[in-house]
């Protein structure tokens, strides 16, 4: 809203962008007030909501955009994992549901279409296992010093091939040099 002092008839011209008044009043004046004029005390109101509400969300302020300051370079991936601790687990909380969700969603859908005859399938193609991927993916090096560590506790290395994006039944050696090594 607007208040107009010293200008005859502002009652009956609308205000907008691109309109020009004119008046021989010097001392006259358009203001801006109500709900359009900066409120201090209710911008305040809403940050404290705003914070409130991140607070009980278990979202961290610097993944949610609260923190505006400069914070340093997160190069690292472990001080990007320290900081989005909290999400990081809710992320893996709410993954287990949703998975459990998509993977019935999948068998139900397969079902259905199979006793349609549009698709079919038996049973044991119906069962959907849905597996994310990491929210902060290892740097290489890291994958590989666990890769490492697993090897030594004895893990099946076919599940730690596997787990680096390597097909368990590839040959690590190719067959020429098998040959030559038989020959020997």
């Amino acid at each position: 809203m607007y208040l107009a002092k010293g200008i005859e008839g502002f009652d009956q011209v609308r205000v907008g962008p691109g309109r020009v008044l004119s008046t021989d009043n010097p001392d006259a004046q358009v203001t801006a007030f109500g709900g359009d004029a900066d409120s201090p005390s209710e911008t305040v109101h809403v940050e404290e909501i705003r914070e409130a509400m991140d607070k009980t969300s278990g979202v961290p302020p610097i993944a949610a955009g609260v923190v505006r300051a400069k914070i340093g370079n997160l190069s690292s991936g472990n001080a990007l994992r320290v900081t989005m601790l909290g999400l990081l687990s809710k992320t893996r909380r709410k993954r287990v549901g949703y998975g459990t969700g998509v993977s019935r969603m999948s068998a139900l859908i397969l079902e259905a279409l199979d006793r349609a005859g549009a698709f079919a399938t038996e049973p044991q193609d119906r069962k959907v296992s849905v597996h994310w991927p990491d929210a902060i993916d290892l740097d290489q090096d890291e994958r590989l010093l666990n890769a490492e560590r697993k090897n030594e506790l004895g893990i099946n290395p076919e599940r730690v091939l596997a787990e680096l994006g390597y097909a368990a039944n590839r040959p690590t050696t190719s067959a020429p040099a098998q040959k030559e090594q038989t020959n020997a």
